[in-house]
């Protein structure tokens, strides 16, 4: 049982990982309906930027703050040359043009950091409580605390400001915000931005808990946030938090008690069992298409 515990609250960390990128890919996602298979590389620029300035100063603020800013204004690079141009082209030409600019992102990145694996500090302070018998990672509750509030202010931001309004009225249906003088553009690339910015608090996280930083790393996290906004409901934001946390506990668990050999057989496994018996997401909505 304390085991169970144990692995139950790195999942918990873990998918905690995995739903603040999968709620920046959703967010993005929400709004045009792309795959943007960017988004992990985005972040993970980001959170080399985090490396840089942490190892120059070994200031957190100013790490976090200089990472989310650099995610965000690649975001709005990227949104501006590699996928306005094409909004309105194709579904295969949107998806050619984001596959180009994760290559891109990933290769900069490379020419600028190396390939190695880099160790990365901790951002959190590394501590253990003892809940009873339990030993448990101090670093994992504070991801899971951390990643609730950014959740949070997410949910406020949407919900409650000028600016979430804005991004609800034109999710719901673009041309008819540019009919009613909305400045359609600048919403859209203030999503992506933003959507990059909290997918780098995922990748920040991610790389203090295995305390290592590498370029496959924007891949990996792209692949997990698309994984768990299936999981959760294409599109949802509160259903691709949730698929994240799903995602972590069935990956833990599978780790602890099968092998982590299988880890993401399984949590793959059960991504596909979902989707069969809810094609929408567990969280999703099916919604009637006009024709």
């Amino acid at each position: 049982m304390d085991y169970f515990l144990s692995q139950l609250v790195n999942g918990l960390a873990m998918g905690s990982i995995y739903a603040l990128l999968s709620v920046g890919y959703s967010i993005i996602y929400g709004i045009l309906q792309l795959i943007n298979f960017a988004h992990g590389d985005l972040c993970m620029v980001g959170t080399f930027v985090a490396l840089s300035i942490l190892t120059a100063t070994g200031n957190v603020f100013l790490a976090l703050l200089g990472a989310c800013l650099a995610g965000a204004l690649t975001g709005l690079f990227v949104e501006r040359f590699a996928y306005r141009p094409v909004r309105t082209a194709s579904r295969a030409a949107p998806f050619v043009s984001a596959v180009g600019a994760a290559l891109i992102l990933r290769n900069v990145a490379q020419l600028i950091w190396g390939t190695k694996t880099i160790h990365f500090p901790a951002v959190i302070p590394v501590q253990f409580f003892e809940l009873g018998p339990v030993k448990i990672s101090g670093l994992s509750i504070y991801i899971l605390l951390f990643a609730a509030a950014i959740m949070l202010a997410v949910v406020i931001q949407v919900k409650k400001t000028r600016i979430g309004l804005a991004v609800r009225c034109v999710s719901q249906n673009i041309p008819a915000a540019y009919l009613m003088g909305m400045p359609v553009n600048t919403i859209i690339a203030i999503v992506y931005a933003f959507g990059a910015a909290v997918g780098v608090f995922g990748e920040v996280f991610f790389a203090s808990y295995y305390s290592s930083i590498f370029i496959g790393m924007g891949f990996l996290g792209t692949i997990k946030a698309f994984t768990a906004a299936l999981l959760g409901g294409l599109g949802n934001m509160y259903g691709a938090f949730l698929g994240g946390i799903i995602l972590g506990v069935v990956e833990a668990l599978s780790a602890g008690f099968i092998s982590s050999a299988f880890r993401d057989a399984i949590a793959y496994g059960v991504l596909i069992v979902a989707l069969v018996l809810a094609p929408a997401g567990l969280f999703g909505v099916r919604s009637a298409e006009k024709v």
